[in-house]
């Protein structure tokens, strides 16, 4: 799991849309950026949700399109990935993401997720980087979790990232 190399690609992607944007950051302003970042995750993870309809039990899982899934899983990753760069917690590594404890229920992981993805934006607005940073290693380990829950194994993950990413960027 080459954590590092995610960041790295992230970092990249985001400079060459920040160059090719006529949008200027400082207009914009931090306190929106940091807004919208924290909303797209939120969003893109609620796109996972609805696409396995897992919050409806009175309905039956559809099949889901193991593609779309990927999709939809890499698009919230991006965003923590971003996350992650920004607030210098890109230093996470398989160590510390292995020591987070697994669950298996899905519905109750959307739902840390969630709690976590607030907890962290707080956590950043009062600067406390060291919570900040245990806060953003058991997102991201949830994730990766979440990954796992709906059949999807990081390496796979990470493989698609880096083949969509890497020949797009190159």
């Amino acid at each position: 799991m080459e954590l590092s190399q995610l960041f790295k690609i992230q970092e990249i992607i985001e400079n060459q849309i920040k160059n090719l944007s006529d949008i200027d950051e400082d207009i914009v302003g931090k306190e929106n950026i940091f807004d919208l970042k924290f909303l797209a995750l939120q969003v893109k993870t609620g796109e996972i949700a609805n696409l396995t309809k897992c919050y409806k039990y009175y309905k039956i899982k559809e099949n889901i399109s193991r593609e779309k899934l990927i999709i939809r899983y890499i698009d919230a990753i991006k965003f923590l990935l971003s996350i992650g760069n920004t607030y210098e917690f890109n230093i996470i590594n398989k160590e510390a993401i292995d020591a987070i404890e697994k669950s298996d229920n899905i519905i109750k992981l959307f739902s840390s997720i969630f709690d976590d993805i607030r907890d962290l934006k707080e956590a950043i607005l009062q600067k406390d980087y060291i919570n900040s940073l245990l806060i953003y290693i058991r997102l991201f380990a949830r994730y990766i979790n979440l990954g796992e829950c709906l059949g999807l194994e990081f390496e796979e993950i990470y493989n698609y990232y880096m083949k969509n990413n890497c020949l797009q960027n190159s």
